[in-house]
């Protein structure tokens, strides 16, 4: 059955619960950047919380109010779906991904600031200190992000996953700016979960979430090797989505026993997350045979990146420990976005985001050709559903010798 205004989508309780669990990270995010924003505040006022006068604790307490509102209507921003022109009031501009890049982009380089404000004394050596790294590092991160959120936005599973990052960001961010732990950063990133206050809930509880949040969505991250293109080989799907929950699993296994309580165990999680990176890099390039040639190159990379942190840490002594981790974090979670962005097709869970006139409109007009989205199981048969779509963006055509992106959507 053919036609132009089908929309297929998931099913309705199924829907409410991915916006609720949605909304609730992002408030959780928006209440993290808030707490960070008062603390540093009260901390370059050169004040202490506890004895602050109660006009400056008032106006630190409105602007972090007014930045975590800023930040949640980015958040919103980012993870909108896609309104069909029918539906838009035509008194609000319509979102395109321009904007939701910028959104995107905007939270990643605030969060990015405030834990360069954060561990500022850990950055006074460097040539125009925190100022200078705070501003390289959030227009760094602000403009990868960016540009990733924009190619991928219209992935459901991109935007979850980018979520979860975002929820471990703003959790680590709290507990950097609310810790009495001292020179954190030249011990090691664990540290932050040892105070037994509230800055060792933050930090703890979002390695805990995250992590389970990680490996809940192990199945789904892995399952973009399945398309033929990819010529995945037996089990490589099993293998990519087994190693993916051991890192999610080890994760928050390194927040539920901080290493003040039992350094051994804690120790043997974050090597069990460390070592099922290593594999995972490695192996699935070999495991799934026509993975495009720019994610084995990255793969193989992010391999190097991490050996080679672990000797500067450890053979040379040049960086401390918090170092290594954070460059090993990011590359977990870099690697896994990369992976989803270039196995994952643009709208395959979320077929009812698109509008009669495809993916986002395009200002010029060009020919409308019927491309195959998806596929509806009624009554026991599969109907094909075409969506004209004008002038596709180049992240949604497949490419050359690729067939068409298809979903099994029940």
């Amino acid at each position: 059955m053919r036609g132009t205004g089908t929309t297929i989508g998931q099913a309705p309780i199924v829907r409410h619960i991915t916006h609720i669990t949605l909304l609730a990270a992002m408030l959780v995010i928006a209440s993290a950047v808030a707490i960070a924003v008062v603390h540093q505040l009260m901390r370059v006022s050169g004040r202490h919380v506890a004895s602050v006068d109660g006009a400056a604790a008032a106006a630190c307490l409105i602007v972090g109010v007014l930045v975590a509102a800023v930040l949640l209507a980015a958040l919103v921003m980012a993870v909108a779906r896609h309104r069909r022109p029918e539906d838009a009031s035509g008194r609000a501009p319509r979102l395109t991904s321009r904007h939701r890049a910028a959104a995107n982009a905007t939270v990643w380089a605030v969060i990015a600031t405030l834990a360069v404000g954060a561990a500022a004394d850990a950055f006074t050596a460097l040539p125009g200190g925190a100022v200078a790294a705070g501003a390289l590092i959030a227009g760094l991160l602000g403009g990868v992000t960016g540009a990733v959120h924009r190619r991928a936005h219209g992935q459901a599973a991109y935007r979850s996953f980018n979520m979860v990052a975002l929820l471990l960001a703003a959790g680590c961010l709290a507990s950097m700016s609310m810790t009495t732990t001292g020179a954190w950063w030249a011990l090691n990133f664990s540290t932050l979960g040892t105070s037994d206050d509230l800055a060792a809930v933050f930090f703890n509880l979002g390695l805990i979430l995250s992590g389970l949040a990680m490996a809940a969505m192990s199945g789904r991250l892995a399952s973009g090797i399945e398309r033929p293109e990819h010529a995945a080989r037996r089990g490589a799907v099993p293998t990519v989505r087994a190693l993916i929950a051991v890192i999610g699993i080890s994760l928050a296994g390194v927040g539920f026993v901080p290493i003040d309580t039992d350094e051994v165990l804690h120790n043997t999680f974050a090597c069990a997350a460390g070592a099922a990176f290593a594999l995972l890099a490695s192996l699935t390039p070999v495991l799934v045979r026509r993975m495009p040639r720019s994610f084995a190159i990255m793969s193989r990379a992010s391999l190097v990146l991490e050996v080679s942190a672990f000797v500067v840490y450890d053979r040379l002594g040049l960086v401390s420990l918090t170092v290594f981790e954070i460059v090993a974090f990011a590359l977990v979670f870099v690697w896994l976005i990369t992976l989803v962005v270039t196995t994952h097709p643009v709208v395959i869970h979320e077929l009812s985001e698109l509008g009669p006139a495809g993916v986002e409109e395009s200002d010029a007009d060009g020919p409308v050709a019927p491309v195959l989205v998806g596929r509806h199981r009624r009554a026991g048969s599969i109907a094909e559903v075409h969506v004209p779509v004008r002038r596709l963006p180049a992240s949604v055509m497949p490419a050359r010798g690729m067939q068409p992106a298809y979903a099994g959507l029940s």
